[in-house]
C-alpha cells in the first residue's frame, strides 16, 4: 500500500517537472512546444495599430523607419554621437526619454521605448501627422511621412529606400535579424541581440 502511494506520489512530481507517467517504473520527458520568439517590430506593428488606429501597412511603415534607425532594433545608441533608442532621440527628446526611461524598465527596454514613442504620438504637436498616416493606402506614403515629420533625419543619413525596405520585409512576415523581447543579452553597449 505504502509502495503505491510513493509511486503515485513520484509520477505526479514528475509530472509537474514536465515528465509523463508512461508506466509505474519508466517515466519519459513530455514533448515541450517552445514559443516562437517575438521581434520588436512585431510587436510593435500590432501595438501601433492597436493604440493609434492604423492599418498593418501605415504601422509597418512607422516599424521600418524606426528599423532603419536603430539597425533592426538591435543598436539603439547612435554609433558617433549620442542619440539613444529606437527612435535615436537626441537632445531635449533624448532627456525626456531617459526621464521617461528611468521609470519605465529602462533604456534598452520595449516598456521604455514603445512607451515614450506612444507619448509623442499622442501628443497635440503629432495629431495631424498620424491624420495624414491614416489616410495613405500605401507602405510608401505612410513611411515617407513618418520620416519627414517625425524623425526629420539630415540628407545624408535619410536612405527612404531602406525604411520602406524594412517595412515591406516586415509586411512580408520576414523579421530575421530583428531584436528579441524576451532576450536580456545585448550585442555589446547598444542595444538587444537579435532573435
Amino acid at each position: 500500500m505504502r509502495l503505491k502511494f510513493v509511486t503515485a506520489a513520484l509520477a505526479a512530481s514528475l509530472l509537474l517537472m514536465g515528465c509523463q507517467a508512461r508506466s509505474e517504473t519508466s517515466y519519459e520527458p513530455e514533448t515541450v512546444t517552445v514559443p516562437k520568439a517575438v521581434t520588436v517590430p512585431e510587436r510593435l506593428i500590432v501595438d501601433l495599430q492597436q493604440d493609434f488606429g492604423l492599418t498593418e501597412h501605415q504601422a509597418a511603415g512607422i516599424a521600418g523607419n524606426l528599423a532603419h534607425e536603430s539597425g533592426n532594433f538591435t543598436m539603439l545608441k547612435q554609433i558617433g554621437g549620442s542619440c539613444f533608442g529606437y527612435s535615436q532621440w537626441c537632445g531635449s527628446r533624448k532627456k525626456a526619454f531617459d526621464r521617461f526611461a528611468s521609470r519605465n524598465g529602462g533604456p534598452t527596454s520595449y516598456a521604455a521605448n514603445y512607451g515614450f514613442l506612444a507619448r509623442e504620438l499622442s501628443s497635440a504637436e503629432y495629431e495631424a501627422m498620424l491624420e495624414r498616416i491614416r489616410r495613405e493606402a500605401e507602405v510608401d506614403g505612410s513611411t515617407l511621412i513618418f520620416m519627414k515629420e517625425f524623425l526629420r533625419p539630415s540628407a545624408r543619413t535619410a536612405n527612404l529606400s531602406r525604411r520602406i525596405q524594412f517595412a515591406e520585409t516586415y509586411l512580408a512576415g520576414d523579421f530575421d535579424g530583428a531584436a528579441c523581447l524576451s532576450r536580456v543579452a545585448t550585442t555589446g553597449r547598444n542595444g538587444p541581440a537579435p532573435c
